[in-house]
């Protein structure tokens, strides 16, 4: 009772509004903290390395929270973003630098014929030495000069065969079964100072078997067997 008595003597106006100051200085922080007025934090209010994976939640950021061009490259680490970070469809021509991606963006056997669309590409898209070889594949030419004998002496063929009188299988390096054939009667050189002189009469070609063959015959006007010396053409 003594120590009662003593406190309500002590206690005075000043002491009390004191107290109801003192309170509301150290209450007033925590209040304010729970009462933050719409937008009143910007990047300055932030430190450095204060907001981590753990303070966004999965989901938390979308494109529309991303500004045009506020990630950079500098920004990403080391294999952040992979297969599962990115939509379907979401990377489209306009997201990508020019000359953005190289060799060494690509894993190997990474790009396949789905992942081009129907034509994608163009010559322009190939090397001069692709375009080359892409015009020798799609246009190419066999040349055979053959004797009456059967001897092969110019062109490009791999052998000639006479198999019986005027019947020649000339062989190719691939299969020639679609091609077209063009053989005609023809002076063929058999050596640097000798030309044999082709006979009148009528050459045949045909496709031969097996399919890197054509088979080249000659005829007289009467329709005879004919020995004749004759240039063959192939066009594939």
């Amino acid at each position: 009772m003594h120590l009662l008595q003593r406190a309500r003597r002590r206690l005075t106006f000043a002491n009390v509004t004191s107290a109801i100051a003192l309170f509301i200085a150290l209450g007033g922080t925590s209040y304010a903290a729970l009462q933050l007025p719409a937008n009143s934090v910007s990047a300055r209010e932030i430190r450095t390395g204060a907001v981590g994976k753990s303070e966004v939640r999965t989901g938390g950021v979308g494109s529309s929270e991303v500004r045009t061009g506020a990630i950079r490259a500098s920004e990403i680490r080391s294999d952040a973003v992979r297969e599962a970070e990115i939509r379907a469809n979401a990377v489209r021509g306009e997201e990508i630098a020019t000359d953005a991606v190289g060799a060494e963006e690509i894993a190997a056997n990474a790009v396949g014929s789905g992942e081009i669309a129907d034509s994608a590409i163009e010559s322009a898209d190939l090397s001069a030495a692709a375009r080359t070889a892409l015009t020798e594949a799609s246009s190419v030419t066999f040349r055979a000069a053959v004797t009456s004998t059967g001897t092969l002496a110019g062109g490009n063929a791999t052998s000639v065969t006479r198999t019986a009188t005027g019947v020649y299988a000339v062989r190719l390096n691939r299969d020639v079964g679609a091609c077209q054939f063009a053989a005609t009667l023809a002076a063929v050189r058999t050596n640097p100072t000798t030309v044999e002189q082709p006979p009148v009469g009528v050459l045949t070609a045909s496709p031969g078997t097996p399919n890197t063959d054509v088979v080249v015959r000659g005829f007289t006007p009467a329709g005879a067997a004919l020995d004749a010396p004759f240039h063959l053409l192939v066009a594939c």
